[in-house]
């Protein structure tokens, strides 16, 4: 081999050392969200993720019925939308072989109005819009308790449903409907439950809620990133949910979304 041979192979030699290595086999990871603010969030995560050779490819779901049948399926291998308690449900329900594998965040549901300023202001044949899935409706009707709209029966546990309440601060109707949509109600009811990621994509703040959400007992509404059961272990689902759990995403948190998200995994 002659001089000029021995330099481009030592000049290789050492390029190859120094780029920097691929910790997993270049691979897609699909994870169904419900909302585009989501993909803010995960941005920080697909930008470690993609260095290390996995890119995240997300998935839309219109509401909170889809996701996790799409995981169960295969259709996505994680997600990432829902509270402990809806997850309980579904798998109660569905017996859906699916597990957490990390907390992300705490997300809030507040009450919001385009035409009153408190919930004292309530009147008889007023509307109040609140989710449809058992969770979250049971979700709304603990803040409208802490609010005083009304009061549940005692022993109503953590998913109460619109037969447990006892009474209410004035002849209001009950409006139930799909998560996503109560947003779009505003107009037409008097008060509103609404989820904080779809507070969000309407562009409401946490400012503009006339009664926000205290705080929590359980793990019942922390969110987390779920995979089927059979691929709990996987090492790189793994190190997306430590990617994840990062000052980069509590940076994304404190700047874009004040007010809405709180890191759980602290």
């Amino acid at each position: 081999m002659n001089i000029s041979a021995v330099i481009k192979s030592s000049v290789l030699f050492f390029v190859l050392l120094a780029a920097p290595a691929s910790a997993f086999a270049e691979q897609v990871v699909k994870i169904g969200l419900t909302g585009a603010v989501y993909e803010e969030i995960w941005a920080p995560v697909a930008e470690t993720m993609a260095k290390e050779g996995v890119k995240l490819e997300y998935v839309q779901f219109s509401n909170f019925s889809l996701p996790n049948q799409a995981l169960a399926s295969g259709e996505v291998d994680l997600n990432a939308f829902q509270h402990h308690a809806f997850l309980r449900n579904e798998i109660r329900n569905n017996g859906y072989e699916i597990a957490s594998i990390g907390d992300t965040f705490i997300v809030a549901m507040n009450l919001y109005s385009n035409k009153i300023k408190s919930v004292s202001e309530l009147k008889d044949g007023d509307k109040v819009a609140v989710p449809n899935d058992a969770t979250n409706e049971g979700r709304a009707l603990k803040l409208l308790e802490a609010a005083g709209v009304l009061k549940l029966r005692k022993g109503a546990g953590t998913s109460p449903e619109l037969s447990d309440i006892e009474s209410t601060c004035a002849d209001i109707d009950f409006v139930e409907m799909d998560a996503n949509l109560i947003v779009s109600t505003l107009p037409d009811v008097a008060l509103a439950a609404v989820n904080g990621n779809y507070a969000l994509d309407s562009g409401l703040t946490a400012d503009e809620a006339i009664f926000k959400e205290p705080k929590y007992d359980d793990d019942s509404y922390t969110c987390l990133i779920a995979s089927r059961a059979a691929d709990a272990q996987n090492p790189v689902y793994r190190r997306i949910v430590e990617a994840y759990q990062s000052q980069a995403v509590i940076d994304v948190f404190n700047t874009t979304f004040a007010g809405f998200f709180v890191p759980a995994w602290k």
